[in-house]
């Protein structure tokens, strides 16, 4: 049981690395072929930027200023230095799906492509075979997510709670839809890096000398989990008159933590001293190639003909984890310290799902004979997913209704509409009013599910 829930996050985290291709020349013809990837684009990216003011402009202004983006601060070297201050390890990989030809090398269609945490079925061979592991367990995991029995596959997290070791089915597209999933280009950087861990000269988090066949289940979670760090702040967000000079003015004056007030009324500091630190899981982002049609999905307030929701759609998916968010909401009086977001503690898994198979593979099916869904692993992650997409003339706007000439016929406008579905857990460690800076305690949210449906349009 302990050396299969260390050998299955091997193979999750291992499988996120891009690094592996360079040091599998040992492995045999059956497990490279796993390897092989299709045509597409790779991008690697380290980003780090500012900006020192973002001013919009309705009639008065809305401002933000001193936005930061970058690596985490809280991530040291040995000195006590910021490790790296960008935002790094990242790899774009970019794909525009086919009509579903089979490619000859791998055996996959041009048009099934990598989804959320799906490259750990892909690479689990590879993952045993450096870990020096053989036998059924790796055909096991190496077949796919949503074993019924997978003979005690589970991972059980500090606070006592098991998740099942289903991981992400990928994905078959759409012909001509594009495909960008964002993953790690090396899963253990803060081990040293894959050549490292694979040659057992590898560090974890505790400053122990680890390789794949040694590290210990949690601490390569924390490994794994650790291998894009960020840090975003914006120092201000505030109000002005219309006669802010944006860009000159200076900045928002800002509450007095201590004694309270502002200096003067052309500005009102609405939230201050933001910061937010964690760490980056593995993103999809997909959008549509069915035509830039409205009204065929049915959706439309009215019958008339061009109403309702583009045919063509932009999903954004997303695993992520908040290890330290700060703020003070000036308006109101408000501070938290300490909130992080994440997905550690009672139901464990992501909001992806899989079909259900037994032992052999094969998908289990309910009474109607539909396939037994379940969901996957998040792997600590909370998870976010996002629907992106046009209204045409789909959004009551009452200003059009004229009662001095006796319309009353309401006009439609267009607008764009963002939902949103989240899972995870959250906790605040300091809450507090006024500027006491004294905590009423701590709040911890397990298991919160949410879905929030937005739709914006000009009035």
């Amino acid at each position: 049981m302990k050396g299969l829930k260390k050998i299955a996050l091997v193979s999750a985290i291992a499988a996120m690395s891009a690094g592996a291709q360079a040091e599998l020349k040992a492995l045999d013809d059956s497990t490279m072929s796993e390897m092989t990837g299709q045509a597409g684009l790779t991008i690697d990216l380290e980003t780090k930027w500012t900006i020192g003011e973002f001013a919009y402009q309705d009639a008065g202004f809305l401002v933000l200023q001193g936005l930061s983006m970058g690596g985490n601060s809280n991530e040291l070297d040995a000195s006590g230095n910021i490790n790296n201050p960008m935002l790094d390890n990242i790899r774009l990989e970019i794909d525009i799906a086919g009509a579903g030809a089979i490619d000859a090398a791998n055996g996959k269609a041009d048009n099934q492509l990598k989804y959320g945490m799906s490259n750990v079925k892909n690479l689990a061979l590879v993952a045993f075979a450096l870990g020096g592991k053989t036998g059924a367990d790796a055909g096991l995991l190496a077949k796919g997510a949503g074993i019924a029995d997978a003979g005690g596959a589970k991972y059980t997290h500090d606070s006592g709670n098991s998740g099942e070791l289903r991981i992400d089915d990928e994905v078959v597209y759409g012909d001509g839809d594009l495909k960008i999933h964002f993953t790690f280009t090396d899963a253990f950087q803060k081990a040293g890096g894959f050549a490292k861990m694979n040659a057992g000269k590898g560090t974890d988090l505790n400053g122990n000398t680890v390789g794949f066949n040694s590290i210990g289940f949690y601490d390569l979670i924390d490994v794994g989990a650790a291998a894009v760090d960020f840090e975003f702040g914006i120092d201000r967000i505030g109000l002005a008159s219309s006669s802010y000079d944006y860009g000159n003015n200076g900045l928002l004056e800002k509450t007095d933590h201590v004694n309270g007030g502002d200096a003067t009324t052309d500005t009102t500091t609405l939230i201050s001293d933001l910061s937010i630190k964690g760490y980056l899981g593995p993103a999809d982002i997909l959008i549509e190639n069915k035509g830039n049609g409205f009204g065929a999905d049915g959706s439309a307030q009215t019958p008339r003909p061009g109403t309702g929701n583009a045919d063509s759609k932009i999903h954004w998916d997303s695993f992520f984890k908040v290890t330290d968010l700060d703020v003070y909401i000036d308006i109101a009086g408000v501070q938290i310290k300490d909130l992080s977001i994440h997905n550690n503690r009672g139901d464990v898994s992501s909001l992806n799902q899989v079909a259900l198979k037994d032992a052999s593979g094969v998908v289990q099916l309910d009474s109607s004979g539909n396939p037994i869904m379940v969901n996957t692993a998040s792997f600590g992650f909370a998870h976010s997913k996002r629907d992106i997409y046009a209204v045409k003339d789909n959004v009551l706007n009452l200003n059009t209704l004229s009662v001095t000439s006796g319309t009353n016929t309401p006009g439609y406008v267009d607008g764009i509409a963002i939902n949103t579905r989240f899972k995870g857990d959250i906790d605040i460690g300091h809450l507090s009013f006024g500027d006491t800076g004294t905590s009423i305690g701590k709040i911890f949210i397990t298991d919160k599910t949410a879905t929030t449906n937005w739709t914006i349009s000009a009035h």
